[in-house]
Formats: structure tokens, sequence, C-alpha cells
């Protein structure tokens, strides 16, 4: 971006649309692929230019003004990652208006709990989430109701109805938002906790989507191969070409690597962002001798990226390639990142998350339990020694949506600048580098002294025996009982003499010889956002059950 800067994404949008009108802004799957596939293959795809979108964006932001949807407005998308996606979430922020997004992935009792919290004025969706909106009582109070995709729904305003409306009459749409009103509401996975919304405004969604372009290199000329759609959104506003692979992104963790491939290839695609459940599956099953040359940037977050994950596919790339795995979270990304040349000649002791990214400002705090007013020195973590993550910088959200309290938990006074408090814990090394130990809540508490989630299951982890395993603690005292749960490698019995054999790999390590005793696990649960993280706290209940039995 040059020039003046642009205050808005979909000002940004409407800036690369004037400056190349008839370049692709988005490649999709074409509509009805379902029929289509059996005559043109899985290679049917729909083209979607800046010009086009762009136009297609104002219409239907004039629309929705039009409807009563305007600044301020609160309004829920549960639309797949199709055109109408794209369309809709520009032309929210365009007409002021505040787009709530909440995965569907993380189940349908949790969207009906985000909903209900977020009381919508208005709902956009598919068929299938207006089907389950009216079945699950979904928004109950929004006074519109929108279709997006091919299939009517009987009772509510097809998408294309107010975008005929908007390119008819148009609209004077205001361009200011109501004092303190966010840009958007993402809400988080639930993962650790409640799923929450996360308020994000116009200024920190631009220095977001700059901060990925200047770290990256990322930009015009670029073509994105872009399977989780919240990320998905920034391609547009960068001048990138925005792929969309075949997929369904509630479920990372099914996709088919050689489609992945397939259409890398068949777009030139440059760079592609992925959960590290994605990248497994690429690296794992990718068809033979794959080789993506123009591939040269690849980005993971969501969870810390396996070192024998990112070799794996760093053989399917070119010269040069690296894998980058930025840490952050819903209510600041990013925060830190590296590239797979520096990860790589690091020791494999442990996940570490890189160097903070320039504007943002990372120290550690002392554990405390509670709201923190104020960082004090007293609070300070001497160097080497874990800590909680502690942000500030235009990329860290505000707030929490209608959660005063989980607000106020989580913000600290950083010399007169308010700050975020991660809830991770880390380390920082001599050179700065952050080495992630996992999340507060998941620390356990023994007569030893606390052990961390993340170093303690990475001594596990690099065992080929091991597909992961999990630290819990069990009981409710001050002092628990601290278990490792382990997935075996597939092909490996979970035998007495493996958890022998395991329970002396963590007996031979300071961060694990407080340890006293492996579990085995089928499959641990992980959340459905990234496949990725562990659910540690239904692990410790059913760890609790099993030793009980």
């Amino acid at each position: 971006m040059t020039g003046t800067a642009v205050a808005t994404l979909d000002a940004m949008l409407a800036d690369r649309a004037r400056a190349d009108p008839d370049r692709a802004a988005l490649v999709l799957p074409a509509p009805g692929r379902a029929v289509l596939e059996p005559v043109l293959g899985e290679h049917a795809t729909r083209t979607v230019t800046f010009g086009a979108l762009d136009r297609r964006v104002d219409h239907v932001a004039a629309g929705l003004h039009a409807a009563g949807l305007g600044p301020g407005a609160r309004v829920a998308l549960l639309v797949p990652p199709i055109a109408d996606f794209f369309v809709l979430a520009y032309a929210l922020m365009r007409a002021r208006a505040v787009p709530v997004v909440v995965d569907p992935g993380i189940g349908l009792r949790r969207v009906r709990s985000c909903l209900g919290e977020a009381a919508p004025d208005a709902f956009a969706g598919v068929a299938k989430a207006h089907l389950a909106r009216r079945a699950l009582g979904w928004c109950p109070d929004a006074r519109l109701a929108i279709t997006a995709g091919g299939l009517p729904v009987p009772g509510t305003t097809p998408l294309r109805h107010l975008e005929r409306h908007g390119a008819r009459d148009g609209a004077d749409r205001p361009a200011e938002r109501p004092a303190g009103s966010p840009a958007a509401i993402v809400f988080t996975s639930g993962s650790t906790g409640p799923p929450k919304g996360v308020e994000h405004h116009d200024d920190g969604l631009v220095a977001q989507a700059a901060l990925v372009r200047d770290l990256y290199g990322l930009g015009p000329g670029d073509v994105s191969l872009a399977t989780f759609p919240p990320f998905a959104l920034f391609g547009p506003a960068l001048g990138m070409t925005t792929v969309v692979p075949r997929m369904d992104p509630t479920r990372p963790a099914r996709v088919r690597a050689g489609r992945l491939v397939r259409a890398a290839r068949r777009t030139g695609a440059t760079t592609m962002f992925g959960s590290p459940a994605v990248l497994d599956r690429l690296g794992r099953d990718a068809p033979a001798g794959t080789v993506l040359p123009e591939l040269r940037t690849v980005i993971s977050a969501g969870a810390p990226v396996p070192r024998d994950v990112q070799r794996r596919v760093l053989t399917l790339l070119g010269a040069g390639a690296q894998v980058h795995t930025p840490y952050g979270a819903t209510e600041a990304l990013p925060v830190a990142t590296i590239g797979s040349d520096e990860l790589l000649d690091l020791p494999d002791d442990g996940i570490c998350v890189g160097r903070p990214v320039p504007g943002v400002d990372v120290t550690l705090m002392r554990v405390v339990d509670g709201p923190v007013e104020a960082l004090t020195p007293e609070l300070a973590v001497p160097a080497g020694e874990v800590g909680e993550v502690v942000v500030r910088g235009p990329v860290v959200s505000r707030r929490y949506a209608d959660r005063p309290e989980a607000t106020a938990a989580t913000r600290v006074d950083w010399d007169g600048v308010p700050a975020h408090r991660m809830g991770d814990l880390a380390s920082r090394d001599p050179a700065g580098r952050l080495w992630f130990a996992g999340r507060v809540s998941h620390v356990v508490p023994t007569t030893s002294g606390p052990l961390y989630s993340v170093p303690c299951e990475e001594v596990l982890n690099r065992d080929p025996a091991v597909r992961r395993c999990a630290l819990v603690g069990l009981g409710t005292g001050p002092v628990r009982r601290p278990v490792l749960v382990v997935e075996p490698a597939p092909g490996t019995d979970p035998t007495d003499d493996l958890r022998a054999r395991l329970l002396g790999v963590a007996g031979a390590d300071d961060r694990t010889r407080a340890v006293e005793d492996v579990v085995f696990h089928p499959a641990l649960p992980v959340d459905p956002r990234h496949n990725s993280k562990i659910d540690r706290e239904a692990l410790a209940r059913w760890a609790g059950g099993e030793r009980a039995s």
C-alpha cells in the first residue's frame, strides 16, 4: 500500500479495484459443483475480478443501509467462503455495520450461546444456517434475515434483492461509526474456555493487514491459497488473488491434500495459509513427487506447528521457501513470528514462537490469579524464567463485546497504555525469542513446583512411539497429581512396556521428573477450528475416571 494511508479494509479493497479492476480477486469452487463435478471435474471454478467484487460490495452496502442496517448494527455472518461471504463481509464494513463472525465448527450449542450474547440485529447465512436458526432458535429478535448462496429460503430476504435495490437506488451511507463501535466482532474458538466475542476496530484490522503484508512480503501479484476464512478476508484488501480450495473449512483435518496441491498448481499459488492440521495433511498425504516451486511462503497459526510437520511441507516447496509460524490469538495477531530457516536450526527442545513483530511490545509477568490493575516492578519475571505473556500495540483488541468482567480480567495498564494478558506462558532466551510454555490455566501445581504443559509434553512428543501427549492434573486441591496422557503413534500398541519406557523418559528429564503416571488415549480431543489445540480440561476429567476405574 502506497501513498495516503487507507483507514478501513473496505477502502483498501476499493483502492485495489481502482488500480487493477480486471485482475482476479477471488478464485472459488464453481456454484453447484456437486452437479458440475461429474462433467467438469473438481477443477470447475469461478473467478471474480477486483472491479466486480468492489461493485457488488458497493451495491450490497447501499442495500444494507436502505434496509436499516447502517452504522453500529450487528449482523451475524454465517456464510462459508463463497463469493457472498467476501461480498457481505466487506459490504457490512462499508455500511459501517458490524459483522458478527462465529465459526459453526465450534458446535451448534456454542453457536447459539455466542449469537444469544451478541444479540445481532440481523442474521445473514446460507440456507443450511437458516434452517439451523429456525430449528434451534438462533437470533429470535433479529429484524432481518438475509439469505446468501443460491438456494432460496422462504421468509428471508435474498442477498441479490438487497444488491439489486442498492444498485438501482443507491444510498447516502454515513462514513463514520458511532463512537466506540467496532468494525467486527469475531468469536474465539472456545478451545481454552467459553467462546468470547472480540471487538476489532478499523485501525486494528488495517494494522493487522499491514503487518501481515510487511512481515511476509505479500501484496498485489501474490496468489493466496486460503484455507481459513477469517485470514482469507485480508487477501482482497492486500491486492492478492485469493484462492479458496474445495474443502470444509470447519473440518480442516479432513482436507484432501491432493486437492490443495492441484489448486496450488492450477492457480500458481505463491502463498498459503493453513492451520497446523491442514499442513499436517498436506505434508503426509501429498501425491508422491509433488513439487510446488512457486509456493514460497506458507503461514500457519492457531497452535504450534511441530517441526516434523514443517520439514515434510518444506520437501514439497522450492528452494528459498519458508514456513512461517506467527504467534497470537483472536485478541492480538500477530504478536511474534519465526520462519523455518531460523527455527529448524535451533535446538529441538521446545516450541519457539519467535521475536515480537514490529510495533508490538511484549513483556512477561509473574503469574497472578485474578485481575491486575497495572504492571509493577515486582511483577517482572527474571530473564529465562516462565511468565504470562502481556502485549500492547496497534493489533491488540480493546475489549470483549458485552463481557466487561472478561475485559477487566485480561486488561492491565502498562506505563499508561492498555495492554492485554494473553493467558499464555513463555520464557525469553538471550536472543529475544519467546519459547511457548502453554496456558496459565493448564499449569499443574505439584509438591515439586509448577509443571508447565508444553515443556513437559515436548519431552515425550519427541519419542517416535508418541503422536502427541497432554499434561493434566488430577484432583482439585492446591497440589495435583501430574499425569501425561499419550496418544500413541499410528501402528503403536499402548502396552505396559511402552508405559514403563515413557515413564523412564519422563523421569530422566528435569521438566517431567515429577510426572507420576502415563495414560494412553486413542485420539486426544482437539479444538474444531484448528484441530490442533488439545482439550486438556476434557482429558483431565477422562483421566480422572480412567485412573479411578
